[in-house]
């Protein structure tokens, strides 16, 4: 089996295209099982998803051989990422800080760690968590970033993220609307839940960043000039009408599971996204379409956007409207403007500046994974404790500050070094900015890092890895003029072939 063409790209033959398959298959099935499985949350089911990630990663390098290594000795984000690996597992190795009473100071403390002067972590069981969590979304980057899929692939692999997301949105709606209290019908939980997202603020940011996908894929179809006729090509004359459809049903069921998930934060960002992509597609299909195509589509819009409001205030206009609500509290409590912030806003500015203080204590190593929540008690009043046996509260609900606290400087900075090279090569290009794909993942994409600063997105393995493998396809589903000029030659090479044949201007060509 060859996964790699000497120029880097798959090849066409046949053990290339079993190659493909075979990575393909595993990627999806990585991203699949996670998000249907507690989210990826629950520890003893995970170990399948990193063993499905050990297994690609090796197949990687062994099928490979000297071309795999090649694909990836001058990417910095396999290298960076392999750093920040290591870095977990030396936190891994060095945990194990039993806590004890010092009588001379007395005051409850924890043992040095093993191995002091480097990363080290309170438990084993926390500090393997965040190896098993990271690991996998490593290795999506990489596979995905040394183009083992060709642009047809990974057209392919983010449209069955959509209807992946959508199909959780209906078995989550079919939950909701049985009105039990047990997750899958089998585990009984107290707060609120959807479809596998245990973690109720959890829901928003994955449907709203599946929407955004489907959002695109779904302006690619509605604005591909393939179908338009020679004389009139502005008709919208879909290629694919079922497609339309079906995307569409998608992204109103994101939307709708975005909602339900009842968090205030997620329900403004799904409005956002809601009137985001509006917006876009009337900018970008007032220019191209005519009159008659610009009824149809006004149609289409007010239809997604009736059935996404009847939809959402017949499931959950009580609950929604108790989210909004100012939260009930005594005169005594509420004596200044800002204690009524800090009650609105779950005491988070006090978690914020806990890890901050945490993060001070630790700067270049941090406190190890989950290290947060052995210190918070020592860093709030003693009157906010009681409030710390509530669940969740071993987040700072901040992604940024906790990942500073527990990582440090230095495993923070690896990690926020390979995003950066992503981000970068996402942004490089001005032709992917009049992609509608591009415009409406980026959208997902930055939507999800606002909620992060709010909440804790990114310590969910299903919204990290949808997360990072979104990022990692942007530049090559719509590649980015290099330095030699190849990707100004490669861009939308089938478009514009099709533009030439029906002898229509490029200059039209809007997804």
């Amino acid at each position: 089996m060859v996964w790699f063409s000497p120029s880097g790209n798959v090849a066409s033959t046949r053990r290339d295209r079993s190659g493909v398959f075979f990575v393909r298959a595993l990627v999806t099935f990585l991203l699949a099982y996670t998000t249907w499985v507690w989210a990826g949350l629950r520890p003893s089911f995970h170990w399948v998803a990193v063993a499905v990630s050990a297994i690609l990663l090796a197949g990687f390098f062994v099928e490979g051989r000297w071309t795999a290594w090649r694909a990836v000795r001058g990417d910095p984000v396999f290298f960076l990422g392999l750093a920040f690996v290591g870095y977990l597992a030396i936190q891994w190795l060095n945990a194990g800080r039993t806590q004890y009473f010092d009588v001379g100071y007395q005051r409850w403390m924890y043992m040095p760690p093993r191995w002091p002067g480097w990363p080290w972590a309170f438990a084993k069981g926390d500090a393997m968590q965040m190896l098993t969590w990271f690991f996998p979304a490593w290795t999506i980057a990489v596979v995905i970033r040394v183009r083992k899929l060709d642009r047809r692939d990974l057209r392919g692999f983010m449209t069955f993220l959509a209807y992946n997301a959508g199909l959780l949105a209906i078995f989550g709606l079919f939950q909701f609307a049985k009105g039990g209290q047990s997750i899958y019908w089998i585990q009984p939980l107290k707060g609120h839940f959807f479809a596998s997202f245990a973690y109720g603020n959890h829901v928003a940011p994955y449907f709203v960043l599946a929407g955004g996908l489907s959002a695109g894929l779904l302006y690619r179809e509605i604005f591909d000039v393939r179908c338009s006729s020679p004389d009139r090509p502005s008709s919208l004359r879909l290629c694919h009408p079922w497609r339309v459809a079906a995307l569409l049903s998608v992204f109103v069921l994101c939307l709708v599971a975005a909602n339900l998930g009842y968090s205030r934060a997620g329900v403004i960002l799904a409005g956002v996204l809601t009137v985001f992509a509006a917006g876009y597609g009337w900018v970008r299909g007032w220019s191209v379409l005519s009159p008659a195509a610009r009824l149809n589509f006004a149609a289409l819009s007010l239809a997604a956007l009736g059935g996404l409001y009847f939809t959402v205030a017949g499931l959950g206009e009580t609950s929604l409207r108790k989210e909004f609500s100012l939260k009930p509290a005594t005169p005594d409590k509420i004596r200044t403007l800002w204690d009524r912030v800090d009650l609105e806003l779950g005491g988070r500015p006090q978690y914020l500046r806990a890890a901050f203080d945490i993060w001070r204590e630790e700067p270049w190593f941090g406190v190890g994974g989950w290290g947060y929540k052995y210190l918070v008690a020592t860093h709030i009043p003693e009157k906010f404790w009681p409030v710390l046996d509530k669940r969740g509260w071993a987040n700072v609900h901040c992604d940024f500050l906790q990942f500073l606290a527990e990582f440090g400087v230095v495993g923070f900075g690896l990690l926020a070094g390979a995003l950066a090279v992503m981000v970068r090569e996402a942004m490089d290009s001005r032709r992917c900015r009049r992609n509608a794909f591009w415009t409406m993942g980026m959208a997902g994409l930055a939507l999800v890092v606002v909620f992060s600063l709010v909440d804790l997105p990114f310590r969910c393995p299903a919204i990290l890895y949808t997360w990072v493998a979104l990022l990692a396809a942007l530049p090559q589903i719509c590649p980015a003029a290099n330095a030699n000029g190849s990707g100004k030659n490669r861009e939308n090479g089938w478009t514009l072939r099709a533009t030439a044949e029906r002898g229509l201007r490029p200059g039209r060509i809007p997804a």
